[in-house]
Parts: structure tokens; C-alpha cells; sequence
């Protein structure tokens, strides 16, 4: 038999203590790094996660507090516009009712004027119809 090829057990012992090497101060290290990362990850979204849960608190709570203030500002244009409309109202009563006594005034100041016409306007026709009597029969009539 042949004695055994040492190069082969050198080879071996190399590779293996290259493996060795390798594993301690490459793949070691790099895994260490790596789970570091993954911790930091994990940290990252659950702190991600916690704030996210805030902001969406933040939000649903401002959004109520945005739909309550509609709400008030609706009622209180409800009640500005039922007071205008009572305000407005109140002031075509006042304004009808002054137009109605106003009407009424010139009414009866028409109706006196035209009475005062229609008498002037006999007793012209009555001073016409004498003088016209008058010319007519030529001589003055009394009274």
C-alpha cells in the first residue's frame, strides 16, 4: 500500500481551518449584523406601528371635532337665518302697515279733495247756468 498523500491532509487541515476562519470572522459577524438589522427592523415597525395608532387616533379625533364644529356652525346659521327672517318679516309688517295707513291718508285726502272739487264744480256750473240764464233772458236773476 501507498502510504497516504499528505497534500490531501494538508488540503483538508487548510480547508478546514479556512471554514473555520471564514465562520468566525465572516459569516459570524455578517449573521450578527443581519439579526442586528432584523431587531432593528422589528423596532422600527412597532414603533412605526404605535405612532401610526396615534395619528389615526389624532385624525379620528379631529375629524370629530372638525364635524362637531359643522354641526354647531349649522346651528348657528339655522338660528342667524330664522332671526333675519323674523327680523325681516317684522319689517315688511311695519313697512305694509305704513304703506296701508299712508294709502289711507291719501285716500281720504283724495276722496275730500274730489268732494271739494264736486262742489266747486256745482256751484260753477250754477254761477255758469245763471249767467248763461242771464244773457239768454237779459236780464240779471237773483239769487
Amino acid at each position: 500500500m501507498t502510504p497516504p498523500n499528505l497534500s490531501l491532509l494538508f488540503v483538508m487541515v487548510c480547508f478546514w481551518v479556512t471554514l473555520w476562519l471564514v465562520y468566525r470572522f465572516l459569516i459570524r459577524p455578517v449573521g450578527t449584523v443581519i439579526g442586528e438589522r432584523g431587531r432593528r427592523i422589528a423596532d422600527a415597525q412597532q414603533e412605526w406601528a404605535a405612532k401610526n395608532e396615534k395619528y389615526l387616533a389624532a385624525v379620528a379625533r379631529v375629524e370629530e371635532e372638525m364635524s362637531q364644529a359643522a354641526r354647531e356652525a349649522a346651528k348657528i346659521r339655522a338660528t342667524a337665518r330664522e332671526t333675519a327672517m323674523a327680523e325681516r318679516q317684522t319689517s315688511l309688517d311695519t313697512a305694509r302697515a305704513r304703506a296701508d295707513e299712508r294709502l289711507v291718508g291719501v285716500l281720504d285726502t283724495m276722496a275730500k279733495e274730489a268732494e271739494a272739487a264736486r262742489h266747486d264744480l256745482r256751484r260753477r256750473a250754477e254761477e255758469l247756468a245763471r249767467l248763461l240764464a242771464g244773457r239768454l233772458l237779459g236780464r240779471e236773476l237773483a239769487s
